[in-house]
């Protein structure tokens, strides 16, 4: 993150926002809106996205889709990367079988974001 002296700083809050980059691609193709009549908007009342198999992604999805400002709590990116991770985690488990030192994209990001998420879980 460039402040506004020009100095590049790396706060955690900025990796954790780094971090949600590629949950965020990886969600958007993933999910196939094609016979969505919402378009991928999810609407928590819409019995449609209730039984939609993409349903907590598309939520996600909503949520995160920009990028997170600078004053975004912690916590809330926090627990914005829990979700991913699982979103993550479960659909490349339905997909393909990675062996345990996989370098795929998948992969390298879930266990970056696995020990992030395991050296913080105490601290927000």
């Amino acid at each position: 993150m460039t402040t506004l002296t020009g100095r590049q700083v790396r706060t955690i809050s900025g990796y954790v926002a780094t971090l949600l980059d590629y949950p965020r691609w990886f969600i958007d193709r993933e999910v196939d809106f094609t016979d969505c009549h919402l378009k991928g908007r999810f609407e928590p009342e819409d019995r449609c996205c209730a039984g939609c198999r993409f349903g907590s992604a598309c939520c996600w999805l909503n949520q995160n889709r920009l990028e997170p400002g600078p004053d975004t709590p912690l916590p809330d990116l926090v627990s914005a990367l829990r979700t991913a991770a699982a979103y993550v985690r479960s659909e490349s488990q339905e997909t393909a079988d990675h062996a345990r030192g996989c370098d795929c994209d998948t992969c390298e990001w879930l266990r970056e974001a696995s020990a992030f998420l395991r050296t913080h879980r105490h601290k927000t």
